[in-house]
């Protein structure tokens, strides 16, 4: 069975003039009609005919591509003749692609005022996953407009001609910027080089509207659509931004590469009502000019705040120096003793601000691995001033070595845990070089198991209070402890942040108890989106 002759079906003239390539040939309704039905005469594939697995696409013969079904030959070349739209649909992909982009760009709103945020409950890095996720759908009916346009104008002979038209070369070049724009926001390429990823996103985004505003005329009402959402977002990002002055900056004793930054609350914010700043929420900082450089400038790097700054009154960071703007914060810091200088900083932002009343909860579990206590400690100590004690909260905080708990434990009370991976000597000094990974403070030492004391090792100068352990946390023991007590909690708040392995661990011990009528409420708070 053959699917059409050369002669069965002409959907398009046999030489067309310079502009006839681009639209079929009907010279009224009943044309069209008459094409189409001469389509539904030619034999097809009934349901349940073709063996799948007897198919072989992309086979030569007599020098055409064919695919061989059940034996018999199909010519690709005919195939998207029997279309009697085809070209209809080839343009419905390009405008279903970029129907979509004022959803994308609106996707990508860091406010709390985003209409999406507003409708869903959820901070802008709670919808970035929608935003890459709705990237990629658009991505694929891009590459499948060009793949089909691409198609018609091999099959008709007419590619070294229309790639030289100005809508060709501009609706290819969106094309590339679209596959850039989604290539280089993959995760890998995100954790490898966070400015390469950051610079090219801004600005492949901003040039992307222009080159399909001039493509072609159709889409221009979401081109349009996605020029004023782009320029509220600027508009808002610079609205929320402000110069803080007098920041200080002071390197931890006895860590490597963490800092504390403490930024003075003016007055005006001091004033505003507690909601401006809920527990747990991140803000955006970066170095005013002249400290760093036009490119630092444009990226903001997020921050957990790890205090209550209206209570404090001053806004505090803990954060570990590696590249960029932490890098330049840490030679700072590390210059003077007390260091001073002015910080940009946008926000507040986060989840936070829209999570339930946790005084609700029967049992409150609070684990962090190593700066995650920054997102950790604003809840616990929130919770302990609104009269939740160790009897209904846990606290347990994961890190290397014991200094790097030293900047939070005067906030911790009793019942509190903290677990240290790190094997030192009697000095305090290392045994084995540490690795930058953010997940080492879960891998296990050579001899040091889950629980297990270094003797060698006795005062570490914490608080009696705090129950310090060797090791790592043995999350299914901590989780039936919890559900161990008399009474049985009915309702369990669990949050978390620190490395992958650490949250997905305790995730599986908790995901135990979901479906034997505990009520869970779990957020887990990722380094990077």
């Amino acid at each position: 069975m053959v699917l059409g002759t050369s002669n069965s079906l002409k959907l398009y003239p046999e030489q067309p003039g310079p502009n006839m390539e681009r639209k079929q040939i009907y010279t009224s309704n009943e044309g069209r009609e008459s094409q189409y039905k001469q389509t539904k005469s030619l034999p097809m594939f009934k349901r349940g005919s073709v063996d799948p697995r007897k198919a072989v696409v992309n086979q030569e013969h007599n020098g055409k591509k064919v695919l061989l079904v059940s034996g018999q030959e199909v010519d690709l070349s005919r195939v998207f003749q029997i279309i009697p739209n085809y070209l209809h649909l080839t343009k419905r992909f390009g405008i279903i692609a970029a129907s979509q982009l004022p959803l994308h760009y609106l996707l990508a709103f860091k406010s709390p005022h985003s209409p999406i945020s507003i409708l869903t409950r959820l901070s802008h890095e709670q919808l970035n996953p929608y935003h890459r996720a709705l990237g990629r759908i658009i991505l694929l009916f891009l590459s499948l407009h060009a793949s089909f346009y691409l198609n018609f104008y091999i099959q008709k002979s007419l590619l070294r001609k229309r790639i030289q038209d100005p809508d060709v070369l501009l609706g290819l070049l969106a094309f590339t910027t679209f596959i850039t724009l989604t290539t280089t926001a993959l995760a890998k390429v995100r954790q490898r080089n966070y400015f390469l990823f950051f610079t090219l996103h801004v600005l492949l985004s901003i040039s992307l509207l222009p080159t399909l505003y001039f493509h072609v005329s159709h889409l221009r009402i979401y081109i349009l659509e996605s020029v004023a959402i782009y320029l509220l977002l600027i508009l808002q990002r610079n609205i929320s931004q402000k110069t803080l002055k007098n920041a200080t900056l002071n390197p931890i004793p006895g860590t490597s590469n963490l800092i504390s930054i403490t930024i003075p609350l003016p007055p005006s914010l001091q004033s505003q009502k507690r909601k401006s700043f809920h527990p747990a929420q991140h803000i955006y900082l970066s170095l005013p000019t002249p400290l760093s450089s036009p490119q630092e400038k444009l990226r903001l790097n997020p921050f957990t705040v790890a205090n209550l700054p209206h209570k404090d009154k001053h806004i505090r960071l803990v954060l570990r120096a590696l590249n960029g703007t932490t890098n330049i914060l840490s030679t700072l810091a590390s210059k003077h003793e007390t260091a001073t200088t002015d910080l940009l900083i946008e926000g507040p932002y986060g989840a936070a601000a829209n999570f339930p009343n946790l005084m609700g909860f029967d049992k409150i579990l609070l684990v962090a691995g190593g700066v995650g206590a920054t997102f950790t400690m604003p809840l616990y100590r929130d919770l302990v001033d609104r009269g939740i004690g160790a009897g209904r909260m846990r606290f347990v905080w994961v890190v290397r070595e014991v200094e790097d708990a030293r900047w939070g434990v005067e906030y911790l009370t009793e019942g509190c845990e903290v677990y240290c991976t790190g094997r030192q000597s009697k000095k305090g000094r290392k045994l084995q070089d540490e690795d930058d990974d953010e997940g080492i403070e879960l891998q296990e030492r050579t001899g040091l198991m889950e629980g297990e004391v270094d003797d060698s090792e006795t005062d570490l100068g914490l608080p009696p209070h705090i129950s310090l352990h060797r090791g790592r946390p043995d999350f299914s023991l901590t989780i039936g402890e919890i559900f161990a007590e008399e009474p049985a909690p009915r309702k369990l708040a669990v949050l978390v942040c620190g490395p992958a392995g650490m949250a997905t661990a305790l995730r599986s011990e908790v995901g135990r108890r979901v479906g034997k009528g505990v009520e869970v409420f779990w957020h887990n708070e990722e380094f990077g989106w």
